[in-house]
């Protein structure tokens, strides 16, 4: 295997990754069986030739041998089943949605991991919070576009669906259109739009399991209607509303 140079923040980052997976393994084993053991402390010397040249620090490890050689000590410290459990991400399962649903290059998956961040519940918080996370990776990474890619994986694992339409009538008898199902309305931020007959018709109500839609003079409602329903920037429904 030919010796190539690497640098330290490549090994770093690539024994964090491992670690983080081990640590990620304990916290799932120690939910249904404590922990009884602990990792004793351990140390790791390299052996390696630094090259410098004039603007990064590469690293080649030292053969069977070879002389001359640099020392790095890297010391690893053990960690308590409680102390997993404290600073583990608590994983769920159909609430969030992982990078590796996400078509995208290695250096951006890498350049995300190294940030910590592994799904669309991460990408969120640190929109929320408005962080330059940019000026902190290696390469310019759109994340807003990375944002949106999640947010429609996300919203595909929760599809809505449509059970029933029906129409009925208000205490002031007038018509609307009630449609119910599962997942109509996941993002709360949200307001649906609906079009009936290729004209605007105003919701006033929606939530995950119910809209309602008010009817105009101007919706032409006849025994059969086009209904379009645009729930979030993720999903659109059109049916055929037989009346």
């Amino acid at each position: 295997m030919e010796n190539v140079a690497w640098s330290l923040e490549d090994f770093v980052d690539s024994l964090v990754v491992e670690l983080d997976k081990t640590r990620e393994t304990l916290s799932i084993k120690a939910i249904n069986k404590p922990l009884t053991y602990t990792v004793k402390d351990m140390a790791m010397d390299l052996n390696i030739f630094p090259t410098y040249d004039g603007d990064e620090i590469k690293f080649i490890t030292a053969q069977p041998g070879q002389e001359g050689a640099s020392k790095v000590t890297i010391q690893l410290g053990s960690i308590t089943d409680q102390q997993v459990r404290a600073t583990s991400k608590v994983f769920n399962k159909t609430g969030d949605s992982g990078l590796s649903k996400i078509d995208m290059d290695k250096d951006t998956k890498r350049g995300l991991r190294k940030l910590g961040v592994t799904s669309v519940d991460d990408l969120e918080q640190i929109e929320n919070k408005n962080i330059a996370v940019e000026k902190l990776a290696s390469k310019n990474i759109d994340y807003s576009k990375l944002v949106n890619q999640l947010k429609k994986v996300k919203r595909n694992e929760n599809a809505p669906k449509v059970n029933a339409v029906s129409l009925s009538m208000e205490a002031d008898k007038s018509p609307y259109l009630h449609i119910k199902g599962i997942n109509l309305a996941v993002n709360a931020k949200f307001k649906p739009v609906a079009i009936v007959n290729d004209n605007l018709a105003e919701v006033i109500e929606h939530n995950e399991n119910e809209i309602k839609v008010r009817l105009t003079n101007q919706n032409n409602i006849t025994n059969t209607n086009d209904l379009v329903l645009t729930l979030d920037p993720y999903a659109i429904i059109k049916l055929n509303v037989k009346i």
